[in-house]
């Protein structure tokens, strides 16, 4: 996908490196005030709209039999992980972690042998079947209840026991913040950063519901990965741009490089 300069309008006082650029984070918290630390440390102007909230669900007890590995594809299942009653008989197993901000947060809370995933669940079914036996004992995948890809199934196909535990789930919002409807109704927005395909189909439903179908395709799409762009087709926003791997540091990266962009 190609990024279109000439549909971002100039912000005064742009450093002569880097444009600055004003940013809407859809993330849900506490990942969205992060994100917005992350954007302004880099001079961007970002305005939080979570597009959904995280409910954690309680994870008391596991069924009996030999555990060999978990398995977690989100940052948000390790964060119901630290608040589960199962965590401490845990720790000593593996852990395959879908991507580098899911790893990093599982040796954070005390997982040692933790193995990094490239970005999706697709990919991290190739690095399971290489460090894991099927015959070595049950896998464990903490998950939300919407998931993009049946990782499950996947693994089941090739031979391995696996039980799915849904420790969360994603509540969409139900509108934008007064913040993110006035700056896209004035033009203060030059770019939205979206972080699923489930990011992106609320941001078109929220954008619509409010009347501001017109103003939203004129802002940029920075999108985690082809799938989140893929969400937005219908929609037509007249820029989307994809990070170059599924993970927050791409991500900000992107922006980095469509704020060079916009300035020459």
């Amino acid at each position: 996908m190609h990024f279109a300069k000439s549909e971002l309008s100039p912000i005064a006082n742009a450093t002569i490196e880097q444009q600055i650029m004003r940013i809407l984070v859809t993330r849900p918290e506490p990942d969205a005030s992060s994100t917005q630390a992350a954007l302004q440390g880099c001079g961007h102007r970002a305005i939080l709209s979570p597009l959904m909230s995280i409910r954690f669900i309680k994870v008391n007890d596991l069924r009996p039999g030999p555990l060999q590995a978990i398995i977690v594809t989100s940052r948000n299942a390790v964060r119901a992980l630290g608040q589960s009653a199962v965590l401490q008989e845990l720790l000593e197993l593996p852990v395959f972690a879908v991507g580098k901000g899911t790893a990093r947060d599982a040796h954070d809370l005390g997982f040692h042998g933790v193995m990094e995933g490239p970005g999706n669940a697709r990919g991290l079914v190739d690095v399971i079947a290489a460090n894991a036996n099927p015959a070595g004992g049950r896998l464990v995948h903490f998950a939300g209840y919407k998931l993009a890809f049946d990782l499950e199934n996947a693994l089941r196909q090739l031979g391995f026991e696996i039980e799915t535990i849904r420790c969360y789930e994603a509540q969409a919002a139900k509108t934008l913040t007064p913040e993110a409807v006035g700056a896209m109704r004035t033009g203060h927005l030059d770019a939205v950063l979206l972080m699923s395909p489930d990011a992106s189909r609320t941001y078109v439903q929220l954008v619509e519901a409010a009347g501001l179908a017109d103003a939203a395709r004129k802002v940029a799409c920075a999108c985690i990965s082809p799938a989140t762009a893929e969400a937005l087709t219908p929609f037509n926003p007249d820029v989307v741009e994809v990070s170059k791997r599924p993970n927050s540091e791409e991500v900000l990266a992107l922006i980095n490089r469509m704020a060079e962009q916009f300035r020459l």
